[in-house]
């Protein structure tokens, strides 16, 4: 069955927008687009709702089915074990256990839960959500005023796990999904491909940005443009001062320090919440080694925020494989949740959390004759066009294909500098266009490239470890910057080679960054800037 699917995820700074078109066994993706939020306004529900509008301006979503998310910090999330594992009888229960781990009137709120994976026989354990009623009426609302009526509403962290699914190329292991978003973060526990465990945690970004408000004394909006700008690097003080991008923003070193030492608390309160969810997921599920952790969101382009929790946990940490052939690091790392959404639709349609229940299903069949309606309308008015269209083609189409043969020969007689073409002029001009860019094929080759990066390479190169262990994975040249990733054995190994490049004065920069390290192993990515002496820039061509 063919279908238009759209998911929409409202974020603190961004509106992501997603669209697939499902086939037989497949889908394919047609857009990703985002809209930002504006952050001076001070009513954040109109800001909100412009950015929806923006969105959709650009985007017509007539036909499609809608999803969305209702943000997990307006749900209620228990995991809960159960004596049974018959779902009908776990469904009876349900009320009496909402009624004792919910702080709330059952009939203020929507429920629903699902299965998750259990390992003792003869015990059921399941999500259990819940959202106010009102909570839920004011998120569609907004959606509704930003021109989007959503088919489902379910959860983020359905979502992050459907997309590490569909990603993850690594069999039989034991995970942990993190995504750090501005104002919460949510785990997932995963094993097997299984949901074990999920968990949203009140820590993200917006620690850091609230610092740089009180450190810098300005509005939020700015803190956070400044945030961003600042480009922190939480694996030491030493590399933001060493990169300099504090100056540029007008921050001084003290401020500097200050928004750094958020950063850290940040990262140090996000393991330690980290560390206590594991002990419950121990409990409730028994022991489970967990070999690594996976981040995500915007807070994961936080320079060293892996190395920095991988430190804690004692396992690596590595981004979320997701579109890994995407340039662009926004869409890498803060799409995940609206594509899962549409994946958690396709693979899950009925048994994933839904808050679209009751009083808030949606009327699918009057939007349908809605539709219709419409579409009677355009058909009507599309043949009356289209009659008139053929009444004027036929009078035109002679004199049209006289004057289109004319201008192509005469420029085909312009451009190349010849008489009119034998045949078609199109075909003769495509021939000599490809032989005389053979032509120029041949003669660059012959024409010596600037020697400034074999120069680059050729100092690099020198001072390169003599280590085993040392690999080189990734390198990328670009003016007189070279960024390489790779591994080696040991962190000393990198430092002592980032040291012997600083010391021969030929690069105007050093930057490195681990991001992340285990026994035997560390991964690390470093930008090279070539210094260019006076000599250089008066175009001797000739460099140190």
């Amino acid at each position: 069955m063919f279908e238009n699917i759209a998911a929409i995820d409202v974020g603190t700074h961004s509106v992501k927008l997603v669209t697939v078109r499902t086939g037989f066994r497949d889908f394919q993706i047609k857009s990703f687009n985002y809209e930002d939020i504006d952050l001076d306004k001070e009513d954040r529900k109109t800001a909100v709702i412009e950015a929806l509008r923006k969105l959709t301006a650009g985007e017509a979503l007539s036909g499609y089915k809608v999803i969305a998310n209702l943000p997990m910090e307006m749900e209620i999330v228990r995991n809960i074990s159960f004596p049974f594992s018959d779902v009908e009888k776990i469904a009876d229960a349900i009320p009496y256990e909402a009624e004792e781990n919910i702080p709330f009137k059952l009939e203020d709120l929507i429920i629903d839960f699902q299965s998750l994976k259990n390992k003792k026989e003869n015990e059921g354990r399941i999500l259990l959500a819940a959202a106010h009623k009102t909570a839920i009426n004011n998120f569609i609302e907004l959606l509704k005023d930003g021109s989007i009526r959503p088919f489902k509403m379910g959860m983020e962290s359905n979502a992050l796990f459907e997309c590490y699914r569909y990603f993850n190329k690594i069999e039989n292991e034991a995970v942990i999904l993190i995504d750090i978003g501005n104002g919460k973060t949510i785990l997932n526990f995963i094993e097997n491909n299984s949901l074990l465990y999920t968990r949203a945690v009140p820590i993200g970004v917006n620690g850091i940005i609230k610092e740089t408000v009180r450190t810098l004394k300005t509005t939020y909006a700015e803190a956070a443009r400044l945030f961003y700008n600042l480009n922190l690097d939480i694996t030491s003080y030493e590399n933001n001062l060493q990169r300099e991008y504090y100056k540029s923003l007008d921050i001084s070193r003290q401020q500097l320090k200050k928004i750094y030492t958020a950063g850290i608390k940040m990262a140090d309160d996000l393991a330690e919440q980290i560390i206590l969810t594991l002990k419950a997921v121990f409990v409730e599920c028994g022991g489970v080694t967990f070999g690594r952790a996976l981040i995500s969101g915007g807070g994961s382009n936080i320079m060293g925020i892996g190395s920095h929790i991988s430190h804690e946990l004692e396992m690596p940490v590595d981004l979320l494989p997701f579109l890994e052939d995407y340039k662009e690091r926004n869409i890498r790392t803060q799409f995940p949740i609206s594509f899962g959404t549409i994946l958690s639709y396709i693979n899950h349609p009925r048994s994933s959390i839904n808050f679209l229940k009751g009083e808030f299903i949606p009327d699918i069949a009057g939007e349908t004759r809605k539709i219709y309606y419409l579409s009677a309308g355009f058909a009507a008015l599309a043949a009356v066009i289209l009659l008139i269209n053929l009444i004027m083609s036929a009078a035109m189409s002679y004199r049209s294909d006289r004057q289109h043969n004319k201008l192509i020969s005469e420029q085909f007689r312009r451009y190349f500098h010849t008489s009119a073409a034998s045949g078609d002029p199109i075909v003769d001009a495509t021939k000599l266009y490809k032989k005389e860019k053979k032509e120029l094929e041949s003669i660059t080759k012959l024409m010596p490239d600037s020697i400034s990066f074999l120069d680059l390479l050729k100092d690099v190169l020198t001072y390169f470890p003599h280590d085993g262990n040392f690999v080189l994975t990734n390198l990328v040249y670009n003016e007189n910057i070279l960024m390489i990733d790779g591994t080696a054995g040991s962190s000393t190994v990198i430092d002592n080679f980032k040291e012997s490049l600083l010391k021969t004065k030929k690069f105007e920069s050093v930057i490195l960054n681990i991001r992340y390290s285990r026994q035997n192993e560390v991964r690390f990515s470093m930008t090279i800037k070539h210094k260019f002496f006076p000599e250089e820039k008066k175009g001797t061509g000739n460099q140190s």
